[in-house]
């Protein structure tokens, strides 16, 4: 064994054997750090995500954290309600054992919470997903009908139709590129453009979120969730999470 491999190997063993004990983790609540509320409370708005049959949408560019804001979302929701989580796109040897990856959106029982990345869902999932929005127009059907919520990670919302994009129940926005919000539908490039200059106080913090709800408008940080190791938001990285 030359010098490479014996670094790799050692390295590669500490990696495995971390994982392997984040694995074992039980689910820990840690709520917002509010940075700057426009309107409502935080609290209130952190309430309202828990309550069942709610659909959220995370939008930001590359790189942003939009992976590790919708763990930090599923470790919180199951801390306090102790429903059952299910994520679809992400590789399931990187979660907690209290996450399940499906590859169906029928294996998704009554009842619970389903954090879904378009990004990695067509090297995941057998369902035959030609779009984000037909993706999400799938997803809105089944929380209605098995009071499931739902949390849908994308780059933006170009390819999302209108009608489905209202039928959210919040926007959670990370930092967007400049040609990204080129493109997003005039609705969402409308809400960047009024929060332009907070996104640009607020730029050091990593955990940067800006909430767009009825109940709640500000900026926020949010904390990596407890499990959280660099391979799990490499897990689909040649895709864009």
């Amino acid at each position: 064994m030359n010098i490479k491999e014996l670094i790799k190997s050692i390295f590669g063993s500490r990696q495995e054997k971390e994982e392997i004990s984040k694995r074992k983790l039980l689910p820990e609540y840690e709520g917002f750090r509010e940075l700057k509320s426009l309107s409502g409370k935080k609290e209130k708005f952190e309430d309202f995500i828990l309550k069942p049959g709610k659909v959220g949408i995370i939008l930001g560019a590359r790189g942003t954290g939009k992976s590790a804001l919708g763990m930090r979302l599923l470790e919180n929701v199951k801390a306090r309600t102790g429903e059952n989580c299910y994520v679809i796109g992400f590789n399931e040897k990187k979660l907690p054992r209290w996450i399940q990856a499906i590859s169906s959106l029928s294996e998704v029982e009554n009842n619970s919470f389903l954090l879904a990345d378009e990004s990695g869902i067509n090297f995941s999932s057998r369902e035959s997903m030609s779009s984000a929005n037909k993706l999400l127009s799938e997803l809105l059907l089944i929380s209605r009908h098995k009071n499931i919520s739902i949390l849908f990670i994308t780059q933006n919302s170009a390819n999302i139709e209108i009608n489905t994009l209202r039928q959210a129940d919040y926007l959670l926005l990370k930092r967007s590129s400049l040609l990204q919000r080129d493109f997003e539908r005039k609705k969402i490039r409308d809400i960047y453009d009024s929060v332009a200059g907070d996104f640009r106080k607020f730029d050091g913090d990593k955990g940067l979120t800006y909430v767009y709800s009825d109940v709640y408008r500000g900026f926020v940080s949010n904390s990596l969730p407890n499990f959280w190791t660099d391979g799990l938001s490499r897990s689909y990285s040649a895709i864009g999470i």
